[in-house]
Order: structure tokens, then C-alpha cells, then sequence
């Protein structure tokens, strides 16, 4: 199980470079949130069997750096919390209602989870 989250999780991240690439930022930002979903129950997964059944990224990435005392994800949460919000709120908001986000955040939200990432599955 762990491997098809990890699996998972790089794919949708791909898929948002592509949504980046042709312009369609609202999918890049729903791919994001799904890559960062499924990277963090992929870790705690690997810590301790289970997962939160929640669509909270930031719950989840807050739980993630409490059992493993990451420093790194922990100056990310700090220093990215907006954007880290913008995303989680993107997965309900792009999926049912109209909308539109621009180029400068999707990229923002691309470099806060790919930082994210290194540090967990890459």
C-alpha cells in the first residue's frame, strides 16, 4: 500500500507540471493538494501503519512533522502557511464550484511542494 501512495503522490505531482504547462492552473492546484495528500499518508503510513482519513493536508503535515521532528517541514509550515492553505482549500473549491487561480500562485504552491516532497518520497 505504502508504495502505490508514493507512486501515487509523484504522479499527480507530474501531472500538475503538465496542468502548469498548457495553462489550466485550477487542475495544476487539485493535482498539488493530491500529490501532498497522498505523500503525507504515504510517511505516516511508513511511521506508524495508518493514516487520518482527512483531506486536511495541513493536518496531516502537521502530524507528519511531530512524529518525525523535521526541521525542515517545520520552517515550511511556518514560513509557507498561506500558500499551504491556498492548496488545501483548492481540492473542494476546484472540484464543485467555478475556479480560477493565476500563474504566479500555482508556481508558488509547484515550489512549496516540491520542496515538501524532497523531503519525503524523492
Amino acid at each position: 500500500m505504502a508504495e502505490h501512495l508514493k507512486r501515487n503522490a509523484l504522479d499527480f505531482f507530474a501531472e500538475s507540471e503538465l496542468d502548469i504547462n498548457r495553462g489550466k492552473y485550477n487542475l495544476a492546484m487539485f493535482h498539488l493538494e493530491q500529490a501532498l495528500r497522498l505523500a503525507f499518508k504515504y510517511t505516516l503510513f511508513q511511521l506508524k501503519g495508518s493514516f487520518e482519513k482527512t483531506h486536511d493536508i495541513i493536518r496531516l503535515l502537521d502530524e507528519v512533522i511531530n512524529l518525525t521532528n523535521n526541521e525542515k517541514l517545520g520552517r515550511i509550515r511556518n514560513e509557507e502557511a498561506i500558500t499551504l492553505e491556498v492548496i488545501r482549500d483548492s481540492y473542494i473549491t476546484s472540484r464543485y464550484f467555478p475556479y480560477s487561480v493565476g500563474k504566479l500562485v500555482v508556481e508558488k504552491a509547484y515550489n512549496v511542494a516540491k520542496a515538501i516532497l524532497d523531503e519525503l518520497v524523492e
